[in-house]
């Protein structure tokens, strides 16, 4: 691409142009930049390290339920990335356990990146398949009837196969991604006609451009764009923003989630290989806080590992020790 950062631009100002947003069915996080495989199998070991992440967000910190409840979602998010270089390859899990109110989800899906260097650059195509048990917990909700027969007790779940498909550009300078995911259309029924659920595919649209204006300071404008597959713009839901990184130790930098927040975000880079990453996040509510409260949170730790490598490893000699 000869242009990559007018093209990025471009997409930025489109965008940004739309006037319509309608949440989607996935979890958001504002540390998307840092989550890649939650949206795209492909970008497993896209990093080149051995990577495991925890990740939490809480939404709407302090919203109640008319009961009293505490109904504000809240998702937890552990991952792990391996790249398998000596056969073009990288596999990648995800656990997913998001709740909101007396409903919540519990994901396990695997990843699978299949590689190719392109030039100096990699192109991925990857594949995810892994379960979805959705449920209610009914002992949560409250009756206006109670001890009406007709309503359930207890927790009702359903588990259902889950199947996504992405592919990943990595060059030396920007990256763009695209993935679809619940392919299979999974369908969750919680009794009654109000609970069939079916989980529609959901397309995503990530791209980034690296810039360093000096020696050790990268800047980063990046996008992400959610939707149903329809593309209807009521179903959109676009962030972007811009990140900085000076010496691959701090980071920090602001995005904005169209319609619905502003997000600020910081981190850092520990140990002297800068293996250990501890970020944060929050969202601070532009719009309809009369329903919700006016922030929500994210907090990330990560420790990388290098890349495993096939075969006995190589002895290296020294006048005191032999390895």
């Amino acid at each position: 691409m000869k242009y990559p950062q007018l093209l990025l631009l471009s997409i930025l100002s489109w965008f940004a142009q739309l006037s319509y947003v309608q949440a989607q069915q996935d979890a958001q996080f504002s540390l998307f930049m840092h989550n890649q495989l939650y949206y795209n199998p492909a970008t497993a070991g896209a990093d080149g390290t051995t990577r495991f992440q925890l990740l939490n967000r809480i939404q709407w910190q302090g919203y109640q339920t008319t009961s009293g409840d505490g109904g504000a979602p809240n998702t937890l998010v552990f991952s792990g990335s391996v790249p398998l270089n000596f056969i073009k390859s990288a596999v990648g899990i995800n656990y997913v356990n998001d709740r909101i109110g007396a409903m919540g989800s519990q994901e396990v899906q695997l990843s699978y990146a299949y590689r190719m260097n392109i030039n100096e650059n990699t192109l991925a195509i990857g594949a995810r398949v892994g379960f979805q048990n959705r449920y209610i917990d009914f002992s949560r909700l409250v009756s206006r009837e109670p001890g009406d027969p007709l309503i359930p007790v207890g927790r009702l779940g359903v588990t259902q196969p889950d199947i996504s498909l992405g592919v990943f550009y990595d060059a030396s300078t920007f990256y763009v991604g695209a993935s679809v995911n619940h392919l299979n259309r999974p369908k969750f029924n919680l009794g009654g006609d109000t609970g069939n659920s079916i989980l529609a595919p959901n397309a995503y649209l990530t791209a980034g451009y690296r810039w360093e204006p000096l020696y050790g300071l990268e800047i980063q404008p990046l996008i992400l764009v959610k939707s149903l597959t329809d593309f209807n713009p009521k179903t959109l839901s676009v962030e972007g923003g811009v990140m900085a990184t000076w010496d691959e130790w701090i980071f920090g930098g602001i995005t904005y989630r169209v319609q619905e927040s502003y997000n600020i975000i910081a981190g850092i880079n520990l140990l002297g290989n800068k293996a250990l990453r501890l970020a944060g996040a929050v969202d601070l509510v532009g719009g309809s806080r009369s329903v919700k409260a006016p922030a929500s949170y994210e907090v990330m730790l990560s420790y990388a590992l290098p890349a495993l490598t096939k075969g006995r490893k190589t002895i290296v000699r020294t006048p005191r020790f032999r390895y």
